[in-house]
């Protein structure tokens, strides 16, 4: 799945799902999960482009990371990230439903 994204924001998403992992470090739930959060942390990490490519897993793992009250700095950028990018993201995951990297 490809996503459009600045690379601000690209770089602020790969901290929200670094702080997303260490809030549930302990879980089975995400270590069943972890090549996929590894990949969108990589993956947002170095984005140096405007478009970004992930699994369609790590896509789906994306909409635990918007609602994590681990995964942000503070609720302001929480609010900021989820109405400016989050909807953008859920018209391309539903309009590429079966599409895959």
């Amino acid at each position: 799945m490809e996503f459009q994204i600045s690379t601000d924001y690209a770089h602020l998403f790969a901290d929200a799902v670094a702080a997303f992992c260490r809030g549930r470090a302990d879980t089975v739930w995400l270590a069943e999960r972890r090549d996929a959060f590894n990949e969108l942390w990589l993956t947002f990490r170095d984005a140096d482009a405007s478009t970004v490519a992930v699994s369609r897993e790590a896509g789906v793992l994306m909409y635990h990371i918007w609602g994590s009250p681990w995964a942000w700095r503070d609720e302001a950028t929480q609010q900021q990230v989820r109405a400016e990018i989050r909807p953008q993201w859920h018209r391309q995951m539903v309009s590429h439903p079966a599409s895959s990297r």
